[in-house]
């Protein structure tokens, strides 16, 4: 659990982040023990510097428990010949995509062309000119969006 000192809670607040985030208790159950009506836990939680951090302790056990764990776990299910070829394979390409390596689309493996900066004035205007359907479609779409903002009255 992180160290919640820099939010200026008081005690009953520190203790109710703790019971929620580091214990994982339901809100009402974490209120009673914290000392809060249950009812009242909800208003308490969206109070800003609680908010904040209740927030940034999830996000802290997630990158020093949750990850690691997750990833031990994806880990012994790959070495595990008893899981199915299929689950390890999906499981397998997760591991990947979160690690970033990426699979490349098909757009991307079909069109290795070079990035708009990189293109002469002639290959800008031959880019444009054959992508010139797609711009069409696209600003349609955004015009379409567009809301009269003038005043009539």
């Amino acid at each position: 659990m992180p160290s919640i000192a820099a939010y200026d809670l008081t005690e009953q607040q520190r203790a109710l982040v703790r019971l929620i985030v580091s214990e994982g208790r339901r809100p009402e159950e974490a209120a009673e023990l914290a000392g809060y009506h249950p009812k009242s836990v909800y208003k308490t939680m969206r109070l800003p510097a609680v908010a904040a951090a209740i927030s940034e302790s999830i996000q802290l056990d997630l990158a020093v428990v949750g990850a690691p764990l997750a990833y031990r776990v994806a880990k012994s299910l790959l070495q595990d010949a008893s899981v199915s070829a299929r689950v390890r394979a999906d499981l397998s390409i997760k591991v990947l995509d979160r690690a970033g390596h990426i699979a490349p689309t098909r757009k991307e493996t079909a069109s290795q062309q070079k990035s708009l900066s990189e293109m002469s004035r002639d290959e800008l205007a031959a880019f444009i000119a054959s992508n010139q359907a797609e711009i069409d479609k696209i600003e349609a779409e955004l015009a379409s969006r567009a809301k009269d903002v003038s005043y009539l009255g």
